[in-house]
């Protein structure tokens, strides 16, 4: 079936912002007395809700989390992106030539989904179609966010392709039954394949394997 819209991830998929968000949960994982370098907390953590963060420190620490933590941890991850967050590469090349409609469906803070994409200009390319995991019931790897999008597009789940870079997102498109592409960073080649998803390594591949 030809593809009439692209549902887009964002951290990791749309813009640079795994490493630096697990940078500094493993910056700040050292406060709680846990020693876990970005790329460990990046294989933890990545692709998850901010919720599951704060279980996985739990059960690392084995204690309660200071209250104030979350807070300075969105801080902290706030500031960092601030000075070093950019776009993924190819992506605005990708955007600027797509002409089929397209969204975002992301398992972030509705804030730091929107910041993340002004700070990097990719905004413009999705108007109000950027949905998160706040408005359905469940996060990914739930189904609920990717159908729930491909709904407020006015498309049926086969229609639309679903383009992410973790397990979680992955899983969530195999369970709505949309057809997921995986770009290789956070995932192994593997992995991505395992979970269900097509691997590619560059944006600029999208177009001949999405025939757009």
């Amino acid at each position: 079936m030809t593809v009439k819209c692209i549902i887009f991830d964002c951290d990791g998929t749309l813009v640079d912002s795994e490493r630096l968000t697990n940078e500094v949960i493993a910056e700040m994982a050292d406060e709680l007395g846990i020693d876990i370098t970005g790329e460990e907390a990046t294989k933890m953590f990545g692709g998850k809700t901010l919720d599951a963060v704060i279980y996985g420190m739990r059960e690392l620490s084995q204690g309660d989390i200071p209250k104030d933590w979350l807070p300075r941890l969105i801080q902290k991850v706030s500031d960092a992106y601030k000075t070093n967050l950019l776009p993924m590469d190819g992506i605005k090349e990708l955007l600027d030539n797509v002409s089929v409609p397209v969204c975002v469906a992301s398992n972030g803070e509705p804030r730091h989904v929107n910041g993340s994409l002004k700070l990097t200009g990719l905004n413009r390319y999705f108007g109000e179609n950027i949905f998160t995991a706040s408005m359905v019931g469940a996060p990914k790897p739930a189904p609920d966010l990717f159908l729930y999008a491909a709904n407020k597009m006015s498309f049926k789940p086969e229609e639309c392709v679903v383009i992410e870079d973790s397990i979680p997102g992955v899983t969530a498109a195999v369970r709505a039954n949309i057809k997921v592409y995986g770009l290789i960073k956070l995932c192994s080649e593997d992995e991505l394949n395992n979970a269900g998803a097509i691997p590619f390594t560059n944006m600029s591949e999208l177009p001949n394997l999405l025939g757009i």
